[in-house]
């Protein structure tokens, strides 16, 4: 304490800046992971990082420099383990930062045919069809498209019904749209492990939501069981969707203008 006073009377202007930067950094990474599965795996790198100090300041006094070389060294592994650790939250970091309206001008996105996704999901919800369509945004779907029957097809009301009428080859897996067009249908999509899903979603909407945590994409679900439509978008799934809701959430997410009907969907 008797050396605090004297530090904190030597800040400079520049010293106070920087203290605030790393605070800002700091407080940036801990609101990406806050409210993921993440903290816990945050909570085990602060322990054994904290572990690792204590056992390299103890390898200093004792002199064992064969260990205090190796922890001297550590940092670079602790990086390695944060990003690889942190990898989802990190990109979902990235791109809610350029979805800001201050880059977003500069990398405008035009969307759907999203008419005509609304209207076949309302009309397969209407008669409790089952269906998950899933719409590309920044992050390429090519891995989960490569796991169905790639189509290549213009999006339309009556091939997304098709698809997805019962004892068709497709139906059980999900349809992939990319670029105003049906890219592969029958896909399978990663399920997600959160414990926080109501019991009374399936394994539609686990997908969904798998899909949804992993990218950036937006997920359609309709219950097979309820009729009810479901939307999977930033790790999260909101229900019920209207017509409406959906209409203004689309357009919201791909910067589509209220006066527009189409352009194109799934970038």
């Amino acid at each position: 304490m008797d050396d605090l006073f004297p530090t904190l009377g030597a800040l400079t202007w520049s010293d106070a800046i920087d203290i605030l930067l790393v605070s800002f950094a700091f407080f940036l990474l801990l609101s990406v992971i806050r409210e993921s599965r993440s903290p816990l795996a945050l909570r085990g790198l602060v322990i054994s990082t904290l572990g690792g100090f204590l056992l390299y300041t103890v390898a200093q006094q004792l002199g064992l420099s064969a260990t205090v070389r190796l922890f001297e060294n550590l940092w670079i592994v602790l990086i390695l383990v944060f990003l690889i650790c942190f990898q989802n939250e990190i990109k979902r970091g990235l791109t809610d930062l350029g979805r800001r309206p201050l880059f977003r001008s500069f990398f405008a996105q035009r969307t759907t045919a999203i008419e005509d996704i609304i209207v076949a999901a309302t009309r397969l919800a209407e008669k409790k069809t089952g269906a998950l369509i899933a719409i590309q945004r920044d992050d390429s779907l090519r891995s989960y498209a490569e796991t169905g029957t790639e189509l290549d097809a213009a999006v339309s009301v009556e091939l997304l019904r098709t698809i997805f009428a019962l004892y068709t080859p497709l139906h059980d897996g999900a349809v992939i749209i990319r670029n105003n067009r049906v890219f592969a249908a029958g896909c399978l999509l990663p399920l997600s492990e959160s414990t926080s899903i109501p019991k009374d979603l399936g394994t539609r909407h686990r997908a969904a939501l798998g899909l949804a945590e992993e990218t950036d994409a937006v997920v359609l679900v309709c219950s097979e069981e309820t009729g009810v439509i479901s939307l999977a978008r930033d790790g999260r799934i909101e229900r019920p969707e209207t017509a409406e809701s959906l209409r203004s959430k689309l357009k919201a997410l791909f910067d589509l203008d209220e006066e527009d009907d189409d352009g194109e969907a799934g970038r």
